[in-house]
């Protein structure tokens, strides 16, 4: 893509350098119009995926900003949190807006890392990111939750516990979803913080009253669970959990357990899942 209106140009480039071109731009003009044509025209939406690609080179390109010895602090924040405050009557989920609040989580995920000591301002943001309503803004708010993870896994999993126990269900939901990446837990030291924040959503879901579950934030709970334990399960071998629910008479967790257990990441283990299953059976009066 060639110049939008006549600035950033640098048609010849490779698309993470134009990008970036965009970007300082838009931060030295206080103009972000041309930035903003230049995602929402390679979106890839109103199809069926968005281009998540050239929402990672725009996180890059802002991490690439912020980390510079004195960088325009005033400009980035305010571009990046008017572009997270785009609600959705402005850009519905299928529409080529919703990258620009994509973009905006995936890149504070991103100055996050750059910067460590922005680190709590920026995971507050994507706290305030998670409860959208639209499933690609929650989708880009637990990507850039896994990038700060893999760079500081012991801060962003104690906060990720928080959010799991202490949040709103939008806020379990995330941390749940962040955590159930098999290659951040390949590392056996960070099985027991991955488990703790699946046990602590599960203990969520479970308080909450039956009344208040069909509620959509609580409902998108519900069917994360059905699959990030079984990751964490498969990366860990520790069936304690499933084992829990498989005996609870909640018919949710219950629920729960019969979708993971019929996941076939935990095909490994065919004698656990096998007696999980039949107890389940037992416990839901089957023959």
């Amino acid at each position: 893509m060639g110049e939008v209106n006549g600035r950033a140009g640098g048609e010849g480039l490779p698309s993470d350098q134009r990008l970036a071109r965009y970007l300082a731009d838009a931060l030295e003009t206080g103009d972000g119009g041309d930035l903003r044509a230049r995602l929402q025209s390679g979106s890839g939406l109103r199809g069926p995926r968005p281009n998540l690609r050239l929402v990672r080179e725009f996180a890059a390109a802002a991490g690439s900003v912020a980390g510079q010895p004195d960088p325009p602090v005033a400009t980035l924040e305010a571009l990046l949190d008017g572009w997270a405050a785009i609600g959705e009557d402005e850009a519905p989920g299928d529409q080529p807006a919703v990258i620009l609040p994509c973009a905006a989580a995936a890149a504070y995920g991103e100055i996050a890392i750059v910067r460590p000591e922005w680190w709590a301002d920026e995971m507050a943001k994507l706290r305030r990111a998670a409860p959208d309503p639209r499933w690609r803004v929650r989708e880009a708010v637990a990507t850039a939750l896994q990038q700060v993870l893999d760079a500081d896994w012991d801060r962003t999993a104690e906060a990720l516990v928080e959010w799991a126990g202490g949040g709103e269900p939008p806020h379990a939901r995330a941390a749940v979803t962040a955590v159930a990446e098999p290659r951040l837990l390949i590392d056996p030291s960070r099985h027991q913080a991955a488990t703790q924040i699946q046990r602590r959503a599960v203990a969520r879901l479970a308080a909450t009253p039956a009344a208040d579950r069909r509620a959509a934030p609580v409902r998108a709970l519900r069917q994360a669970l059905g699959f990030t334990i079984s990751v964490v399960t498969a990366a860990s071998g520790d069936f304690a959990l499933l084992d829990q629910l498989v005996r609870a008479r909640d018919p949710d967790l219950a629920w729960v357990a019969r979708e993971n257990l019929e996941k076939a990441r935990l095909a490994r283990w065919p004698d656990q899942v096998a007696a999980l299953k039949a107890r389940q059976k037992i416990s839901s009066g089957g023959a």
